[in-house]
């Protein structure tokens, strides 16, 4: 179900007022309409979307597990959490991951199900088989992942964040997830209590902050935090891994609030090429903050793979080669004259679209790890180094 609920539509479809049931806002179709096979429409008129902005507008897959039910603020700004023993207790984020219900008081019923029609084949939801990796595949994307800090450490990029993303103007998570790398890499037993108490420290000033975040200054956020928890999560030595897995959750809030934002604010950047470097590392950010969730429950469940309904309807580029691609290069694709969400699949379509004959040398590094996950147990080849 697409979770994006836009600022100027607040009011609950028509099929929904009519019944008197609660409306979710879900687009283009609210969760009680795709369930019952009704029509949803809703009474405001369509927002136009600028044809020239090279943003993803047509996927907007929820990050959130659906089974939330708690209704949440519509401010897109990021909450405000004072006390770092909230992420032990993850009560008090429910109020923002799920999406405001909106004008709605009649909750769903028994009665409702009266009114259902008969399940066919045509009407059922679709049915997610669980995902479980081999153990090389997790020891292959755990290596991939944990790749991330010394490319930030050594050049100040990585697969989600592109080389020109903060040439210009450097967010101070940015400056802490660079500094913190480097420290790591110099990691030994006398410094590795260090080490961890400044990760510890980060936090708790991204923490301190997150209620008055910029768009750009949440992207750096959500993206330093992915470092923060790959440091943690995968080296035991270290004796943070309890504490960066419930601290998992304020990632996923994060990445989620960072997700809805891209939809709702527009960056200031001057020109095609800086936006859309700004907005396909944001889109990488997000799928990349899902998918180290997805690899450390493969880690710790022998393999499975609880998130694989959400990974599957995030965004992916067809062409990933526009990634490392000179200016000179990108132009020639002309990208900025595609029109919004060209350019794009989902990657389940574009992890199905693998064939073994593939090219695996061809792919780009991103791409690579994604079917290294999706198809690693069809196609051995993706797991070689």
């Amino acid at each position: 179900m697409l979770g994006y609920i836009s600022s100027t539509r607040k009011k609950s479809c028509v099929a929904c007022v009519k019944a008197k049931r609660r409306c979710d806002l879900g687009y283009p179709a609210c969760a009680r309409c795709s369930s019952k096979n009704l029509e949803c429409s809703y009474p405001n008129p369509t927002v136009r979307v600028r044809a020239a902005k090279v943003v993803v507008r047509q996927t907007t897959p929820d990050l959130v597990p659906e089974t939330s039910d708690a209704p949440a603020s519509s401010d897109s700004s990021s909450p405000e959490i004072n006390d770092m023993d909230q992420y032990v207790d993850y009560e008090p984020f429910k109020s923002v991951i799920t999406n405001n219900l909106g004008d709605s008081s009649s909750p769903d019923s028994y009665d409702s199900l009266k009114e259902s029609p008969p399940l066919t084949i045509a009407n059922m939801p679709q049915i997610w088989e669980p995902v479980v990796l081999e153990q090389r595949q997790v020891i292959f994307i755990v290596n991939k992942l944990c790749t991330f800090i010394p490319s930030l450490a050594y050049s100040g990029q990585a697969m989600f964040m592109h080389e020109g993303l903060w040439q210009n103007c450097q967010p101070e998570a940015y400056q802490d997830s660079c500094m913190v790398s480097a420290l790591y890499l110099a990691k030994t037993e006398s410094n590795q209590c260090i080490l961890a108490n400044s990760i510890n420290t980060k936090i708790a000033a991204l923490v301190a902050a997150s209620n008055s975040w910029s768009l750009e200054q949440h992207l750096a956020a959500v993206q330093s935090l992915i470092i923060y928890q790959i440091i943690r999560l995968f080296d035991p030595n270290l004796g943070l891994q309890e504490l960066a897995h419930k601290q998992n959750k304020l990632l996923e809030i994060w990445t989620a609030q960072l997700w809805k934002r891209s939809f709702i604010e527009s960056d200031k950047l001057p020109n095609c090429r800086q936006s859309w470097i700004f907005q396909e590392s944001l889109r990488r950010t997000v799928l990349i903050s899902v998918f180290l969730r997805g690899a450390w429950s493969t880690f710790v469940r022998g393999g499975f793979c609880d998130i694989v309904p959400i990974l599957a309807r995030l965004p992916i580029m067809q062409d990933g080669t526009l990634w490392n691609s000179t200016s000179t290069e990108w132009a020639a694709k002309e990208p900025c004259t595609r029109g919004a969400g060209k350019g794009w699949v989902t990657l389940g379509e574009y992890s199905s679209a693998w064939s073994a004959d593939g090219a695996v040398e061809e792919l780009p590094g991103l791409e690579r790890l994604m079917l290294a996950a999706c198809c690693g147990r069809m196609d051995p080849r993706l797991l070689e180094e």
